[in-house]
């Protein structure tokens, strides 16, 4: 290795330790205050693509205390997406729609297209937090397909038992 080659590493070496990260890995984004619902779904896709451990482990830190409580551990997490979301993970494109904003809740579809070239479709379910480790970040509740909702009775309106007499 040449002088100029060992100061160039040792450049980069220095770099990293100075900004606590590897300066060739990617940057990652945790959950935070300043993201909005559209921003916090595309890092959770973002964390899918990369297809790795790293990259769900990243997807987990997006998961809201309650989906935890569900999902259990980063291990066990780790095993559903691969099981439930084979089509995620590595995926070639992912569109977000606008998100639809309720007060503190959030859905915002979005459509994959996959490694294999197919499309699917989700909805990611995001609530703002009010526990201290993350207040005011907008974390996932669930994520699903619109199939899943087939066969879900419909909200109708109760009968009333005011007004007109049937006979």
């Amino acid at each position: 290795m040449t002088r100029s080659q060992n100061f160039g590493r040792m450049a980069l070496l220095l770099a990293a330790a100075m900004f606590g990260t590897s300066a060739l890995a990617e940057p990652t984004l945790k959950p935070a205050p300043q993201l909005d619902p559209g921003q916090t779904a595309q890092a959770m896709l973002d964390a899918l693509k990369k297809n790795s451990t790293e990259g769900i482990a990243e997807l987990y830190s997006f998961s809201s205390p309650k989906n935890r409580e569900i999902t259990g551990p980063l291990a066990r997490f780790e095993r559903m997406i691969q099981e439930g979301f084979p089509d995620m993970l590595g995926h070639r494109e992912a569109t977000v729609a606008p998100a639809l904003i309720d007060q503190n809740r959030a859905m915002i579809p979005v459509e994959i297209l996959s490694t294999q070239g197919e499309i699917s479709h989700y909805i990611i379910l995001l609530s703002k937090q009010t526990v201290p480790e993350c207040e005011g970040c907008w974390m996932a509740d669930a994520v699903f397909s619109p199939e899943a909702l087939q066969g879900l009775p419909s909200d109708t309106a109760p009968e009333s038992d005011q007004g007109e007499d049937p006979a």
